[in-house]
């Protein structure tokens, strides 16, 4: 059953990066939150409502005060986890917020690295990582100083995951308390660990991790294959790239040819868009829609045409679709 969102509809016009004049601007439902520590973010969310059933809730809690988490309005028995790493290592939770509150929605908890950050101007969270420039973008073009055709943006004391597990640590210690929200609420045994660009390489450093059942890298990939990394992944991996004008694209297609054949892997390139994605469309666009199915499918073992479906068999939904490329390897 569809459960009803509380929506606020405002007409506004000329909506940052829209290419039409107009747009709805929906709140995301909030939630009382009944201890001093955690507090309710009031972002107001661009386009449509999220297409899950479960109203979104997104909060700053001072126990993981280095994160923001968004999260279903009512928690139910072991919702999956997912961690995620923002384009450019922006310390900004409302980076990419159109994107993570649609996964949110399907029932999801989502850690998103960095505190949350309101930006006035434009559509999507931080500016730079969610502006104009694309995720990632520093001032002289994308990939936050990267250059053109090395790869995404990152550094090395950012991107070893670290960010990610402890953000996983933080959710067992509070699974485990009577008193927290999420107390035996969430499942901390098999997270996503995902991220877009330098935040791809985050999910790279916390791929090793026992707890981690999938690895998400978005417009991102190894500058090199480093055989630490590429031996220690145990999980599935699902590598989204844009077109050739995304400065990840070539990273992402050498990590999905050099990832070991024991490794299930989907390897996804959407043509039209650069390094920027789709993440701040509707719900996240087309990037949204391969994120929940991919973890319904790898959270939830769903193998319908909304999950496992979504990326092989016959009637494979992306293996049909003319607005994707697509290459997968021992995923069954």
């Amino acid at each position: 059953m569809r459960v009803q969102h509380s929506f606020k509809w405002v007409r506004v016009a000329g909506l940052g990066l829209c290419v039409v004049s107009a747009a709805y601007v929906t709140s995301i439902a909030a939630e009382e939150t009944k201890t001093e520590k955690v507090r309710t973010v009031n972002y107001t969310q661009k386009g449509n409502p999220p297409t899950g059933p479960n109203p979104v809730v997104i909060e700053h809690d001072q126990g993981l005060a280095t994160h923001t988490i968004y999260r279903p309005a009512k928690l139910t028995s072991k919702e999956p986890l997912l961690v995620w790493g923002e384009g450019g290592c922006a310390k900004n939770g409302l980076t990419f917020p159109e994107y993570i509150s649609e996964i949110a929605s399907h029932g999801y908890v989502v850690l998103a690295d960095g505190p949350p950050v309101e930006n006035t101007g434009g559509r999507g969270g931080a500016k730079g990582p969610g502006g104009p420039g694309g995720p990632g973008a520093a001032k002289g073009g994308p990939g936050a100083g990267a250059a053109k055709g090395k790869g995404p943006a990152g550094n090395g004391t950012m991107v070893n995951g670290a960010a990610l597990t402890a953000a996983i640590d933080w959710m067992e210690k509070e699974v485990k308390d009577s008193k927290s929200r999420f107390y035996k609420k969430v499942d901390t045994t098999h997270v996503a660990a995902m991220g877009m660009s330098c935040g791809g390489l985050m999910s790279y450093g916390a791929s090793a991790d026992p707890r981690i059942a999938t690895v998400g890298i978005w417009n991102s990939g190894l500058f090199e294959k480093d055989p630490k990394i590429l031996n220690g992944i145990h999980s599935s991996v699902i590598v989204i790239t844009g077109g050739d004008s995304d400065i990840a694209h070539d990273n992402g297609k050498s990590d999905f040819e050099a990832m070991p054949p024991r490794v299930p892997i989907f390897y996804g390139v959407y043509p039209s868009v650069g390094h920027g994605g789709t993440y701040n469309q509707d719900n996240g666009g087309p990037f949204g829609q391969v994120a929940v199915a991919w973890l319904n499918w790898q959270l939830k073992g769903d193998k319908s045409a909304k999950g496992k479906g979504y990326f092989v068999g016959d009637k494979c939904t992306l293996c049909s679709d003319s607005n994707w490329q697509v290459q997968t390897r021992s995923l069954r």
